[in-house]
């Protein structure tokens, strides 16, 4: 039994979702996958694949508040306790879409597709679609080992990734293997070789923006690589994704009246991926916090495409780049234009950090109003490039990554929330970081728990 609860308690949503070849049929053979198509087909159930990114990161940060009226009716308690930063109780024991579930369920997924794929001989007929439908298998999975990461592990530091405990890697749908936590250190490298793996195997060519091609690869090894403040390898893999596409929408061609803007598949698209909106993440009960909001220029256009003013003195999220009340948590060519400023920025190449923030800012401002930014010194560069990140991607999945990294280079940020009269808080680099990991889990397998 212990050896089963990582995958056992997980499989249902896959199993659900692959239900067209899993259901008993009359012929036991048609019962599982068969051919490529099969396969394919798999890695279609966007339910799974690309619309249940884990949200435990966005709850806990700092772009948003909820009032206390709006707090004290929140059906769940996990969520309430992952917006204070409480030490326990963050998942609901046995549910089958928290982010433990969706995480394992998607791995699980991908393994099932790799094991099959394996038995299909690849021919020089069906070697492009073979190598296509591999390479998504291997970014499904190593996307999913990144955001495990990002919830449960604390942030990467090469001093101590070969100690500090990481996350659960599965490789296989063998039930009967032992779940255990591996290093950081393995955890990051497993992550990076699933996503460098799928990045020589996926089609260069953009089939559907659900559907990874290798930019998207690019792009996410760019986001790892960034989360690790692992700059140089960060700019090559965001240089390499922006080779394939740079195209950005020009906010002013946007209607601000529209419920949410921006539509979806909308240029800047690498790869749409998405996360469950869960109640406190609602757009009528998160408002942006005050701080946030006050730093876009009257002329900034993102002030009128990312918030809805709610009439009583705050401001709701309408920017989602889904087209819906939806977390984007995919790979888009804004974020990785700030990944490559960033980066720039870090190594000294200030000319180029500059050029590739004013490329982006241009689409941003009312027509003819922004003025372009001049190359001073690498600190002032560096508070440039990391203000326009963080009012550019708000509300993306990202806050709580770049929270835990910037923290490790000195920003030291406090995170402080007040509710009903209460003070809650969380320091930077606390423990709290690595949220608690689900107590059944933990009970049922015997891998150890985080420190709290």
């Amino acid at each position: 039994m212990k050896n089963i609860i990582i995958i056992g308690l997980l499989a249902v949503c896959c199993l659900v979702g692959c239900k067209k070849f899993l259901d008993e049929k009359p012929d036991k053979k048609l019962s599982v996958p068969q051919n490529l198509s099969d396969l394919q087909a798999l890695l279609n159930n966007v339910n799974i694949t690309a619309a249940a990114d884990p949200i435990s990161g966005e709850i806990s940060a700092d772009d948003y508040y909820v009032a206390d009226a709006d707090f004290n009716s929140l059906l769940y308690q996990t969520e309430q306790r992952k917006y204070t930063w409480e030490k326990d109780h963050l998942f609901e024991k046995g549910a089958d879409a928290n982010d433990w579930s969706v995480i394992y369920s998607l791995i699980y997924l991908s393994n099932t597709v790799l094991e099959k794929i394996a038995a299909i001989e690849r021919t020089s007929q069906n070697a492009v679609v073979y190598d296509d439908i591999m390479g998504q298998a291997y970014f499904f999975r190593g996307k999913s080992v990144f955001n495990a990461l990002q919830i449960w592990s604390l942030s990467y530091q090469a001093a101590t990734a070969e100690t500090a405990p990481g996350v659960v890697l599965r490789e296989s749908t063998d039930f009967n293997e032992p779940s255990e936590r591996s290093s950081v250190q393995k955890s990051y490298a497993k992550a990076i070789d699933d996503l460098t793996r799928s990045a020589r195997l996926l089609s260069p060519k953009l089939i559907h923006p659900t559907r990874p091609c290798q930019q998207a690869a690019f792009g996410y090894l760019a986001r790892v690589f960034l989360s690790m403040r692992e700059y140089d390898r960060a700019f090559n893999y965001s240089d390499s994704c922006l080779k394939v596409k740079t195209a950005l929408i020009d906010f002013n061609n946007l209607l601000p009246s529209k419920s949410f803007p921006v539509d979806r598949f909308s240029s800047e698209v690498i790869y749409e991926s998405t996360s469950k909106i869960l109640q406190i993440m609602g757009n009528t009960r998160a408002r942006i916090v005050p701080e946030l909001y006050n730093m876009y220029d009257p002329n900034d256009l993102r002030k009128q495409i990312y918030f809805r003013n709610n009439n009583n003195g705050s401001f709701g999220w309408k920017g989602s780049f889904s087209g819906a009340a939806s977390i984007s948590s995919g790979i888009t060519t804004d974020e990785q234009l700030l990944i490559r400023s960033e980066c720039l920025a870090r190594a000294g190449d200030l000319a180029a950090a500059i050029d590739d923030l004013n490329t982006l800012l241009v689409k941003r401002y009312v027509k003819g109003s922004f003025i372009p930014y001049t190359v001073t010194s690498v600190p002032s560069v560096l508070k440039l490039v990391l203000k326009e990140r963080r009012k550019e991607l708000l509300m993306r999945g990202l806050r709580w990554i770049d929270l835990k990294r910037l923290n490790l280079e000195g920003e030291n940020i406090s995170l402080s929330r007040v509710l009903n009269g209460k003070n809650y808080s969380l320091a930077p680099n606390d423990p709290k970081y690595a949220l608690e990991i689900p107590e059944d889990i933990v009970s049922l397998s015997q891998i150890p728990q985080n420190v709290r």
